[in-house]
């Protein structure tokens, strides 16, 4: 990729359980990729920020890829109360995990030194 197209950041976080397989296609497809690792989140669960440098052109190509890598799944979690009728046993609900949430802001200039 051309370093000087560079017109839009992505901004993507991502479930830290996803992030090995979307890096690897990332930079197969040559978009320049910076990783900040995080925690946090409703269920304190790693999270990974890339920094992603593309064109606007390209970026129907990184939704696809970000889509193909970080499918959204369903997990049951403990509410942490407890109910009556079942001492012991947390009642459960379930939640929604993986997926990314993806921020794109434009880039009035990319260096790369």
């Amino acid at each position: 990729m051309n370093l000087t197209t560079i017109d839009r950041l992505a901004i993507t976080v991502v479930d830290g359980r996803q992030t090995r397989a979307l890096l690897k296609d990332l930079n197969a497809e040559g978009f320049q990729v910076t990783m900040i690792n995080a925690v946090g989140g409703f269920l304190h669960d790693s999270l990974v920020t890339l920094l992603v440098g593309a064109p606007e052109a390209r970026l129907p190509d990184f939704f696809a890829l970000v889509r193909r890598c970080c499918p959204r799944r369903t997990r049951y979690m403990p509410t942490g109360m407890e109910m009556g009728l079942t001492p012991g046993y947390p009642m459960m609900i379930e939640v929604h995990v993986g997926g990314a949430s993806c921020f794109i802001v434009p880039v009035e200039r990319f260096l790369q030194l």
